[in-house]
Order: structure tokens, then sequence, then C-alpha cells
């Protein structure tokens, strides 16, 4: 591999930004990972050739590839180098204040390909659930629609969804049905006009159950991370609320910025 093209093809820091230098050099290098120019195996430039190449003292390249390795994404060799450890699948979410999660989105820039299984597309009373009749501000005779999916990237499960949305504002879901390579995102977006302005996200701990166990392949009881999802549009209406429950493997990196 030649270093020189390799950090040719690096872009280069934003001064303007309020994300540290370090935090963009580690998500520089992600990004080098995600789209194939740097391979499992293959030896990243040096310390010094990354400072010179990002024009930085060397405290935040130091810092940058001490998180990589702490993450499990490079390893240092003795008297050889850094090397690139795994790269297939990168199966994390980075989340940030300014872009609202999308799975689809999320797996196509790792290189992924995104698919699902439909388990179940119906309308219910929103009574039936407590917590989906809170978080969609709704009365227990209003009607929902529950999307649950099996979601897959390149075929391996990583997680399993259910998305509930007020039945009026998506007229006819139903009856349409979800292809498994659709995005409910997109549908949303071109065929009702629906856009997500704003998200927020609890994240907790659960053991993986019955269901769990068989749809994403792990043992009974093992620890998932379950991601509760309430999505507004820009007027402040709620527009969906998910239950995303994950594949063990999957790990949430945040970026914080002090303002």
């Amino acid at each position: 591999m030649s270093y020189a093209m390799e950090l040719l093809s690096l872009p280069q820091l934003s001064r303007d930004e309020s994300t540290p230098l370090y935090a963009q050099i580690v998500e520089i290098l992600l990004d080098a990972i995600r789209d194939g120019r740097l391979r499992a195996e293959d030896r990243l430039p040096t310390q010094e050739e990354l400072t010179r190449h990002f024009g930085v003292s060397l405290a935040p390249v130091k810092q940058a590839l001490g998180e990589l390795e702490e993450r499990g994404i490079i390893v240092r060799r003795q008297g050889l180098g850094t090397f690139v450890r795994d790269t297939t699948p990168l199966r994390e979410e980075t989340i940030l204040y300014t872009r609202i999660p999308w799975f689809t989105r999320e797996m196509k820039e790792r290189g992924a390909t995104p698919s699902s299984e439909l388990i179940a597309l119906e309308t219910m009373p929103a009574g039936t659930d407590e917590e989906v009749q809170r978080e969609l501000q709704l009365q227990a005779q209003d009607q929902v629609v529950c999307v649950k999916r099996l979601r897959l990237a390149d075929g391996e499960p990583l997680a399993l969804q259910a998305a509930y949305l007020i039945r009026d504002s998506v007229p006819g879901l139903v009856e349409r049905g979800l292809a498994p390579e659709e995005s409910l995102t997109e549908v949303l977006a071109s065929e009702y006009g629906l856009e997500i302005a704003a998200s927020q996200q609890r994240i907790h701990a659960a053991l993986a159950t019955e269901e769990d166990a068989r749809r994403l392949c792990v043992a009974l009881g093992s620890p998932l991370l379950v991601v509760l999802r309430t999505s507004y549009l820009k007027d402040g209406r709620p527009l969906e609320f998910l239950r995303d429950r994950r594949h063990p493997s999957w790990t949430f990196t945040v970026w914080l910025s002090r303002q």
C-alpha cells in the first residue's frame, strides 16, 4: 500500500467545527475503513506522517489512535507499526446531536447492504400499549400502525425493531406493505410528506427473550441494548415511537463537545 496515496485520500481537518481535532481524525480514519481505503491488516501511516498531513501537533493524533485501539479497531505491533485489526462489520452507531439515526443510511455508509424481514404490519388501538399511547400522545381508542421488522446488514441480523405510527398520518400503509429493501423513513418522506425534525432517544440494557434469541441468533438471556426513540415533526407533533432491540455486538459512540 502507498502511504503517500493513502494520506492524500484523507480529507483535512476543519478548524471551524466545535468537534475536537482528535475526534475528527477518528472519524476520518473510520470512514477510510468503512469505504475500503483501509482494510484489515493494512498498516497505518506513522504518527509523524499523520501529524504532517493533518497539520496538527502529535497530541490529537496520539489521542485518536489511542481511542481506535481501545475500541479494537486498530492494533499496535512492537517494531512493526499500527495495523487495522477488524473492519467487518463496524457495528456501531455514532450519536451526534445534529444527526438523527437512520438504519438504512447508517448501513450503506458502512458499505453494508441493509434489508429487513417483515414480521408484522398491522393496526392496533393505542391503549393496547401504554408506552406507545403516552409517547404518541394519543387516546386509548386511537389507532396506530405497528411495523415490526428484523433489520439485517449483509444478511446478518442486527436489530429487532417495532415502529409505531399514528394511523391517520399514514393512511393505506398496512395495505401498501413494505418490501425487504425498503426504508420506512424514505417511504414516510416520499409518499406521505413526513420528515423527522427531532428525536429523543433513550438506551437501556435488557436480557434476550425467546424471540430475541431466535431472531437475533443469540443465547437466551444474552445482554442486549434496547433503544427507545420518539421522533417528532417540525410542528412538534409526534410521528413515530420505536423500540429497537440490538444484537449484543452493537455499540454506540457519542461525541460530546464543550460549548
